[in-house]
């Protein structure tokens, strides 16, 4: 585990750690100084030693006063000029959201950053591996449902009115249709569909010969004339038969005039549909008819109402089909991530420009941000926190110190005894 991913308990049981050693080596030299004082008289040599451990402390007590110094008073004395961070605090927060902003964040560092990251790879990871795909799949179930609770029901139909407003205002029908009915009249199938609608037509009048013979007699001119001399039925069966004989003759014969006749017909309405201005008139006004009938209205809002419930109710399912149908659809984009270089060159440098236009035009409220957090620290958590990130450093300081004014010492005590000799 590296330093910046250690818990804060790990840092300060370092921390104290590396305290306890230099005061430690501190009060062995003191120790060392006492019994090499006390015997340099029966053993001349100690005079080494005293001269080591003399500076030594002395090294590591100018250390151990400079390192307090920066956190609070030495020994509780109130010297001026002690205790240098809880009485910076404001501009210590300024210092750091200025260099946050100057040195920290900067386009080239947000640039150096990102690039650095595997985005893609990461990517196509969390959507192919299944443990950390569901993850994800739950997250945005998750996401949804908190979504779909919150939604406001009449702000929801309003907008599935306005949708469904420019939706059937927006396309033109007729255009489309005319292009299927030339698609479907050029098509290989076309007999074969033709005749699969008129067999169609024909099992329907077979199915329904009784209620269409009523209908058709109630339509005759005169039907009351014929319905008093008891001809009605006899008429309407007639004309039915004629109608279906008709039908059947134009399904089982190729070249039937009538059958032609009704091709042709069928031609030019497609035609007309999608030539004709006539044609998008007549759509614009049946549009505005539609739109005008309270039941469509109605139905849109209680589809939403219905909609909102199912796709609750199917997220709360195991196994549930809103789940299923976003897992197929991560595990495809995943697929086409790995597959496609171009594309996730497309989404690194996306990411990348985007953090790091993010991170220019922002860069001074991240500085101020950060000023603000610190300012609201109080001294002693700024202190607090200061020693533990940096204190286990600080200690080496203290350590070095005494080795180092232990060598100097050495080094002095040389040079006395070489200048007391040439004298």
């Amino acid at each position: 585990m590296s330093a910046t991913e250690q818990t804060l308990p790990a840092k300060t049981e370092d921390y104290l750690r590396m305290r306890a050693l230099a005061t430690g080596l501190l009060l062995f030299m003191a120790l060392l100084f006492v019994v090499a004082l006390i015997h340099q008289e029966a053993h001349p040599w100690f005079a080494w030693l005293r001269a080591f451990a003399e500076a030594a402390m002395v090294g590591a007590l100018a250390d151990w006063y400079a390192v307090t110094a920066l956190f609070r008073h030495p020994l509780g004395l109130p010297i001026p000029h002690m205790a240098i961070i809880p009485g910076n605090t404001e501009r210590i927060a300024s210092n750091i959201g200025s260099l946050t902003q100057r040195k920290l964040v900067t386009p080239e560092g947000i640039a150096r950053l990102v690039g650095s990251w595997r985005i893609p790879e990461e990517l196509i990871e969390v959507l192919l591996v299944p443990e950390r795909r569901r993850a994800l799949n739950h997250e945005c179930a998750q996401l949804l449902v908190r979504a779909l609770n919150a939604s406001e029901d009449a702000a929801m139909q309003r907008m599935l009115r306005e949708i469904a407003t420019k939706v059937i205002r927006g396309v033109s029908v007729a255009p489309l249709a005319g292009q299927m009915l030339a698609g479907f009249l050029g098509s290989h199938q076309r007999d074969r569909l033709l005749n699969d609608i008129l067999t169609a037509v024909l099992d329907y009048m077979d199915t329904n010969r009784d209620s269409l013979s009523r209908t058709v007699a109630e339509k005759l001119p005169w039907s009351r004339v014929l319905s008093f001399v008891k001809l009605d039925n006899s008429v309407s069966h007639k004309v039915l038969d004629s109608v279906y004989d008709t039908l059947r003759t134009m399904r089982d014969a190729p070249y039937d005039p009538m059958r032609r006749k009704a091709i042709d017909r069928l031609h030019a309405l497609s035609e007309w549909l999608m030539q004709s201005d006539e044609a998008l008139r007549r759509e614009a006004a049946l549009k505005e008819q539609l739109l005008a009938y309270e039941t469509l209205l109605q139905f849109l809002d209680e589809s939403w109402h219905q909609l909102k419930q199912w796709m609750l109710d199917d997220l709360s399912r195991e196994p549930s089909d809103i789940r299923a149908y976003l897992d197929a659809a991560l595990v495809d984009v995943g697929r086409t991530l790995q597959k496609d270089a171009a594309l996730r060159a497309l989404l690194h440098e996306g990411v990348q420009g985007l953090v790091e236009a993010l991170a220019t035009r922002h860069s001074d409220k991240i500085g101020e941000l950060v000023a603000n957090t610190v300012r609201e620290w109080s001294p002693a958590q700024m202190v607090e926190t200061i020693e533990r990130e940096v204190g286990k450093d600080l200690q080496y300081i203290r350590i070095n110190g005494t080795i180092v004014g232990g060598l100097v010492g050495l080094l002095l005590h040389a040079f006395a005894l070489l200048i007391g000799s040439g004298q």
